[in-house]
């Protein structure tokens, strides 16, 4: 009867921990609830960020600023894209295609008069790319929520669960060009274009380079256009976390270049947006016809 007992007991613990472990691999977002106002909050979010000497603030997004100018309303939103050149590169490393999801970002944003803050979980990174082997992740993590807190005043928590596969979401387009002139391409086309803006853009290799670390050829360009992000916004306020949109041009290890970005269908599911907007598919398509034009004769 004891070894029955001690057999159910086992298999309830062991069941338990299982769970525990799977809830665990599933938080997609860590979020927490700022002290203070949008305003104050950004202002230690940013300071919080530039007082450390190993992190690189490469822009600040203010998404109710852009949907403003466009003659759109949305709620308070501003996005902090930063990162560490030297713990960004050990991630594309191990899977270079994680530089699509780098440098890594933060979003401040309000809903019911209370100011948020959240970002991606490292367990999110880290079913999405091959990051097993990487070792700083822990220490990512800490780092993360350590900022937040600061920023915010408050504990940092799990919030949102979504199941996830290795490159779960992301368009690869095969470029029938070299490295430079396929970049130089997607530059000049989003450039031409009169409804879109570059924010930024972001040479991972360069950044590799200058800090003597490896990595192939790897460039992140960050662009929307307010009139087609603000309405998805306007949905579900965290996808803004993923706004504006993002192409990364790499050459992987056979050689060949590619440009990889994030599907919109996959971010509204991420985000739970049900509605039909035309604005997905309008995003959808925007980013199938650069990608192809800038890849192909």
């Amino acid at each position: 009867m004891k070894s029955l007992l001690k057999y159910f007991f086992l298999v309830f613990f062991c069941g338990i921990q299982l769970a525990m472990a799977q809830e665990k691999d599933k938080d997609h977002l860590m979020l927490t609830r700022s002290d203070y106002s949008f305003d104050e909050t950004n202002l230690r979010l940013a300071k919080t960020l530039k007082q450390n000497n190993s992190i690189t603030l490469f822009t600040e997004i203010r998404h109710s600023e852009k949907a403003a100018e466009a003659g759109l309303e949305l709620s308070d939103k501003s996005l902090f894209i930063f990162g560490n050149p030297k713990q960004g590169t050990l991630l594309m490393q191990c899977d270079q295609l994680a530089g699509l999801d780098l440098p890594l970002k933060i979003l401040v944003y309000t809903k019911d008069d209370e100011t948020h803050i959240t970002y991606s979980s490292i367990n999110y990174l880290k079913k999405r790319y091959e990051l097993k082997k990487a070792k700083n992740l822990r220490l990512i993590n800490k780092g993360l929520k350590k900022i937040a807190s600061k920023a915010s005043g408050n504990r940092v928590k799990k919030s949102g669960k979504f199941k996830l596969e290795k490159h779960q979401g992301i368009i690869s387009e095969i470029s029938e060009f070299d490295f430079n002139t396929t970049y130089e391409r997607l530059v000049s086309a989003i450039e031409t274009n009169p409804n879109l803006k570059i924010f930024s853009e972001i040479d991972h290799f360069k950044n590799a380079e200058e800090i003597n670390l490896g990595l192939r050829p790897t460039r992140l360009i960050i662009f929307g256009n307010p009139k087609i992000g603000t309405p998805i916004m306007q949905q579900n306020a965290k996808i803004a976390l993923e706004l504006p949109v993002k192409f990364l041009v790499w050459r992987d290890e056979a050689g060949v270049v590619k440009i990889s970005y994030n599907d919109p269908v996959f971010l509204a599911e991420r985000f739970k947006i049900t509605n039909n907007i035309p604005e997905l598919e309008t995003m959808k398509n925007t980013l199938e016809n650069l990608s192809r034009n800038a890849s192909k004769y």
